[in-house]
């Protein structure tokens, strides 16, 4: 069981580095296409086009790239570990929005991070008391994480 925890974190840490990395490329993209220069603020409609394609990377990232690669992202494939629901089965389409976007991406961004935080603290206590790992958007959308071949 910390053998999947411990792969569980690594995965986190690969995913939120991929993501810190495109986010900061999109940010260069934007600046470079808008001719802006940084230090200045950006108006509203740079601000709304730059969250948009963000949010565009996230759904790539959290929706699209785990159904051509069941239950993965890049760093669940890495760590050989995948999402899957309850019963073993392959997560929907609105699985994946509801655990991956709304509940680890959206929850975690609201919160400041507190969600990530909460969850380390789930999953370190069902560690402890040798209960199946369980993070909150698993809980609530019926989902496990399991080990691949």
């Amino acid at each position: 069981m910390f053998n999947i925890f411990l792969r569980r974190i690594m995965a986190f840490l690969v995913d939120m580095m991929i993501l810190i990395l495109i986010f900061f490329g999109n940010f260069m993209f934007m600046v470079a296409s808008l001719n802006l220069e940084i230090g200045n603020s950006m108006n509203l409609v740079e601000m709304i086009m730059m969250l948009a394609l963000q949010l565009f990377y996230v759904i790539i990232y959290f929706i699209y790239i785990p159904i051509k690669w069941p239950g993965q992202t890049i760093g669940k494939k890495l760590l050989k570990i995948k999402e899957v629901t309850q019963d073993g089965k392959e997560l929907t389409i609105k699985q994946y929005f509801q655990r991956d976007f709304l509940l680890k991406f959206l929850l975690s961004s609201m919160t400041s991070g507190f969600a990530v935080l909460f969850n380390l603290i789930l999953l370190t206590y069902q560690l402890i008391r040798k209960q199946e790992l369980k993070a909150l958007q698993d809980m609530i959308v019926k989902t496990k994480v399991v080990l691949t071949k």
